[in-house]
């Protein structure tokens, strides 16, 4: 087997081979492929060995010398195979009877489109979408989203990025967060309309960051900035991928994100309000602090904010949803780390909540962080659902969204689209999307 035209495989530990012919996924309403010479295959590495996924209050240094496990390469890969005879000068009398000896070449379709064989070029078959479909199968993440809100799995106590195909210096960024009590599977449809675009799917490659909904968003925002500066330091330095990366956030993600672009200290505003143990453990580790001061730091050149309650959701008070929140648990480990244990009579209770509790606009996150805007130097764009028969922006929702909390003023496009609060799955979204990544291009194609 020749895998000069996939390098990458030359440093994995397969762990099997399976024919993308064989298998079949539901919920996804389109597999994009390439018909053309060869055979589709998809190649899993060996699994990453097992790590205790603690929380960790300060990633930055505790992985400053070592590798983070939390970042994952592409671990399902698309192949196409090809065979041609080794000998050049071999005949079809050859091939036919049996006397020429072949040669398996593995090809990355991702960079390879063509194979020659005697001095001809033929297109290559490719199949872009099963290799995705495959590890969200695989890895349920679906199921695991939800868990997570409860505390009912270990396996997020860090959020995760994971890469969907080998990393490529000449590609662009696409970072996806997801919103709450959700996981990478909500971006299907998102995520496979891109590789069908063959525009979009030569000039971006897609990493999905999957964290825990249960998290203070303070805590989600500063852990998921140290894992994407983390990731940007692994690129190459000068090239397409280290710089302009495109955000996209929904729901709670779209909150994160427009955090993660703004450049803001609310810490002198936060400190008034621990209790003497809060403070005194603040004084031991000044790490805390950092989870209230935002910096734009990262190599983002353009941000997109979708159904993102940025001045959170009247349902977040309402009172089946307050028997919900209930039941949603934050970790031990993170509570012994920052050592925020309230107590009823705390001046500080509800200071440091969990997720839910933080999308309310009552809460003391809203009160800190709705006005915070991104920095001038990023467009952003802004995506709505509306599911109600209205077009007064006063009564528009999207069942759980309101159109006065995702709006932002500054954005560069608004577009209000028909659909619920799943509005990132709706056919006009993904158009949408399309023509602002294609401007992305556009107006950075210089760099």
């Amino acid at each position: 087997v020749n895998l000069e035209h996939y390098p990458e495989l030359k440093s994995k530990t397969i762990d099997r081979v399976q024919s993308s012919y064989n298998l079949n996924f539901s919920g996804f309403y389109q597999v994009n492929r390439q018909d053309g010479l060869g055979a589709e295959f998809v190649v899993v590495a060996e699994a990453d060995p097992i790590h205790k996924n603690d929380f960790i209050l300060d990633p930055t240094s505790f992985y400053q010398n070592k590798t983070n496990p939390n970042i994952h390469p592409a671990r399902y890969l698309s192949v196409t195979a090809a065979a041609q005879p080794l000998n050049p000068e071999s005949s079809i009398e050859d091939v036919l009877n049996g006397k020429a000896i072949f040669e398996i070449e593995l090809f990355n379709p991702y960079t390879q489109k063509y194979v020659e064989i005697h001095q001809q070029k033929y297109i290559l078959t490719a199949n872009y979408s099963v290799p995705f479909a495959y590890w969200l199968a695989e890895n349920k993440l679906g199921s695991t989203g939800y868990l997570t809100l409860l505390d009912k799995t270990e396996r997020l106590r860090m959020p995760q990025l994971y890469m969907l195909e080998p990393y490529q210096p000449n590609k662009k960024v696409i970072v996806l967060i997801h919103g709450l009590a959700s996981s990478p599977e909500t971006w299907v449809n998102l995520t496979n309309n891109i590789l069908g675009d063959k525009v979009l799917r030569e000039n971006f490659q897609v990493w999905q960051v999957f964290y825990s909904t249960n998290m203070p968003i303070v805590e989600s925002r500063f852990q998921i900035h140290a894992l994407l500066k983390q990731a940007f330091a692994q690129v190459q330095p000068n090239s397409r991928s280290a710089s302009d990366a495109v955000l996209i956030g929904h729901s709670m993600g779209g909150v994160i994100s427009r955090l993660l672009i703004s450049e803001h200290d609310i810490s002198e505003q936060v400190i008034p309000l621990l209790n003497y143990e809060q403070y005194t453990r603040l004084q031991q580790y000044p790490v805390i602090k950092e989870r209230f001061q935002f910096h734009s730091d990262l190599p983002i050149g353009r941000a997109i904010f979708i159904a993102a309650p940025h001045r959170g959701s009247e349902l977040s008070d309402r009172w089946y949803i307050e028997l919900v929140k209930k039941m949603v648990k934050l970790p031990i480990t993170f509570f012994n780390q920052v050592d925020i244990q309230l107590n009823g009579s705390s001046s500080t209770k509800g200071m440091v909540q969990s997720g839910p509790d933080d999308l309310s606009p009552k809460s003391r996150f809203m009160a800190l962080t709705s006005n915070i805007m991104p920095v001038s130097t990023v467009p952003y764009h802004s995506i709505i659902g509306n599911h109600r028969q209205t077009n007064d922006t006063h009564d528009m929702s999207d069942g759980i969204v309101p159109y006065s909390s995702s709006h932002l003023e500054q954005a560069v496009s608004e577009k209000i689209i028909k659909g619920n609060h799943s509005v990132h799955e709706e056919a006009e979204t993904l158009l949408e999307l399309r023509r602002i990544l294609r401007l992305h291009l556009e107006q950075t194609q210089a760099q």
